[in-house]
């Protein structure tokens, strides 16, 4: 939480001073390569995690949050709110999949069997969901169904 902090306080910082200098459209694609740096820097750990406990799925739901809240803030637009959502998944290639992460660490099994039929980890990988899955829940006939259809034939 800490370091996120730290993170989007020195990225409001070059904000401040680009938004200044720059057009809006090489502004938000710079603040876009520095905001991807950051949601790497948080997704990393958990997509290589072996064991995700509860209250660190929480955890971890509640910090990807604010890091797509705060990151939003960033970026550029006459759009409104909807617009910097916008914005910010097409400058932040790692935008998206935070969000889903995020929220795939508060769902039940069935909830994420739900969100793949949905389309809503199109930008998470199978084999990193597969991982995060193994990792998140014990072992259960649910579990192992999930695991098989996100193993490809």
């Amino acid at each position: 939480e800490t370091a996120l902090k730290a993170a989007i306080h020195h990225l409001r910082h070059l904000s401040q001073a680009w938004k200044k200098v720059l057009t809006r459209n090489v502004y938000n694609i710079a603040m876009g390569n520095l905001v991807d740096t950051v949601f790497v820097l948080f997704l990393d750990p958990v997509l290589k995690a072996f064991e995700i406990s509860e209250p660190a799925s929480r955890f971890t739901h509640y910090l990807y949050l604010e890091a797509i809240k705060c990151s939003m803030e960033l970026f550029r637009t006459d759009e409104g709110a909807d617009g910097l959502s916008k914005i910010a998944a097409k400058h932040a290639v790692e935008y998206e999949k935070l969000q889903a992460i995020g929220q795939f660490m508060v769902m039940r099994l069935d909830d994420i069997q739900r969100g793949l039929e949905e389309g809503k980890f199109r930008c998470v990988k199978a084999k990193e969901l597969s991982h995060l899955i193994a990792a998140a829940f014990d072992e259960s006939e649910k579990r192992r169904s999930l695991l098989n259809s996100l193993t490809p034939k």
